[in-house]
């Protein structure tokens, strides 16, 4: 559960790096007429990285495995971070901070993969929960170290967060060898053995493996059929329902991004300095914020698993439209005043904010996408959702500057407006996958004709490894899966194509 927040720390490492003092006179960035220009490629090159990363996972992840692209991430982390510690200008730090993008892009697109089709079904959300809980406490590390190296006034003394930042890709790098490999990746590779052994040992509830057995029966036949289909965005784009995921794939991500989250996380200083608060205060400021956000992700786990998924999106997002028109009606009125009350109230729904945000939303950021795909395009779609990912941050953020100085509290609207509209959409049109394993949820975009082992997880049928046989014959251009289940023998006929055209 610890691989992808540790991908995620490095990115806070730096970004909490370029605001220290001795960072902005070291790269003589400090009062330059090209200072904001370049802090913002900074930014933007990260993120443009990011897109380059997110598309990786989809050439490799169904060819060489999850495992072996986390790694490759972080190993491309471990290399990027530490040649930006050791960066000597501004040229040589952003070009860094590009490929600093690509590994962490990388890893958080095949880290949600891995653990959505690893976990029981029943677990699935709050144990994908987790995620956002060490990437706060990866915000959190980082920003408190941005805190603790303000007051160190060497001038290599900003090299130090980045340098710390070298640690969590090196703990991946060792974790990876003590975690199994995702059974439904190497079922898609034929090797059934090996995902059985994990499947047992991880779906096994006290010694009884009823429960697996059903659940591997179900995986291994559906995934049987899958590795006959095409796995590419043609496929997806041809197919009205696998249409309709990577239009969710997209909306959602879009959505949640475009709630305010990024900018209030990551220029909430400029926030603070235009409320009156000096360079310590806001960087106090923001460090509590992240804790608080930690905290709220610790009290999802008690929700996550017990709404539907729309309705916990939804009430997340109307939330967050609710309290970003509250900020914006309070920066509009007390951004100028020195009513301490007022500029109070400011702060305390910037903090509000991570109420609604980290209770309902900061999860499925970064698993939804991953439940609604079948095994072979899930990362695929992943990928699609993590460079909508990428690029709303980049529009967004790199925004951020520019429109706080000129429109100020009116860069809120636009966080309003967007999230007023995909919440509606998300309540009216996202299917529920509560408990569903992924298999089953095949049926929820109405693809029936391509859900071959459809069955009751929760009921009282027993499946022993002898229920479990599947060959595969060829003939006359038709797939033939000769299934035997309960001593009864009977064909499945697949079309080769594996698709039916719409």
């Amino acid at each position: 559960m610890e691989l992808q927040p540790l991908e995620e720390k490095q990115r806070h490492y730096k970004t909490s790096t370029i605001f220290l003092p001795t960072f902005l006179k070291y790269m003589n960035l400090d009062g330059t007429a090209n200072s904001t220009q370049l802090l913002g490629a900074s930014n933007a090159l990260f993120f443009v990285g990011g897109v380059f990363g997110s598309f990786l996972v989809a050439a490799f992840a169904d060819r060489y495995g999850r495992k072996p692209v986390i790694a490759g991430g972080a190993a491309i982390i471990l290399v990027s971070t530490a040649l930006l510690a050791a960066s000597v200008d501004i040229a040589m730090f952003i070009v860094f901070r590009f490929f600093s993008g690509v590994g962490a892009y990388a890893a958080l697109t095949a880290v949600p993969v891995w653990v959505t089709e690893i976990v029981p079904p029943k677990d699935r959300g709050i144990l994908s929960d987790i995620n956002p809980i060490f990437i706060n406490i990866g915000y959190v590390s980082a920003s408190w170290c941005g805190v603790g190296f303000f007051y160190v006034h060497n001038e290599n003394a900003w090299r130090g967060p980045i340098a710390l930042g070298c640690i969590p890709p090196l703990l991946c790098l060792i974790s990876l060898w003590f975690v199994p490999e995702s059974p439904r990746y190497l079922l898609l590779r034929d090797r059934a053995d090996e995902a059985w052994e994990i499947v047992r040992n991880l779906h096994s509830f006290r010694g009884d493996e009823s429960f697996a057995r059903r659940e591997f029966h179900e995986m291994k036949t559906q995934i049987l059929f899958d590795r006959s289909l095409k796995a590419d965005y043609l496929t997806i784009l041809k197919r009205p329902s696998y249409r309709k995921r990577a239009f969710m794939s997209i909306g959602i991500i879009f959505t949640l991004v475009s709630s305010g989250v990024l900018v209030i996380g990551n220029y909430s200083t400029i926030l603070y300095s235009q409320l009156g608060y000096d360079n310590e205060s806001q960087l106090l400021l923001q460090a509590s914020w992240l804790i608080e956000s930690f905290l709220m992700n610790l009290v999802a786990l008690l929700v996550i698993d017990r709404l539907p998924r729309p309705t916990l999106i939804t009430i997340g997002l109307a939330g967050c439209v609710v309290v970003v028109s509250c900020e914006a009606a309070l920066v509009a009125t007390f951004r100028d005043s020195t009513n301490k009350t007022g500029l109070g109230a400011c702060v305390a729904f910037l903090y509000l904010f991570n109420v609604t945000y980290g209770v309902c939303l900061d999860g499925i950021t970064w698993w939804y996408t991953a439940e609604i795909f079948p095994t072979h395009l899930r990362a695929h779609g992943m990928t699609l959702n993590m460079a909508t990912y990428a690029l709303t941050n980049i529009i967004w953020l790199q925004a951020a500057p520019t429109a706080f100085a000129n429109i100020g509290w009116r860069y809120y609207l636009f966080f309003i407006c967007i999230t007023t509209v995909g919440t509606i959409v998300i309540w009216f049109t996202f299917p529920d996958t509560l408990n569903k394993s992924l298999e089953e949820v095949a049926g929820l975009f109405g693809d029936n004709d391509l859900v071959v082992a459809y069955q009751n997880l929760h009921g009282t049928e027993t499946v022993t490894s002898e229920d479990v046989e599947l060959g595969t014959k060829r003939q006359d251009g038709v797939d033939e899966k000769e299934v035997t289940q309960d001593g009864t023998r009977h064909i499945e006929h697949v079309a080769s194509s594996g698709l039916k055209e719409d």
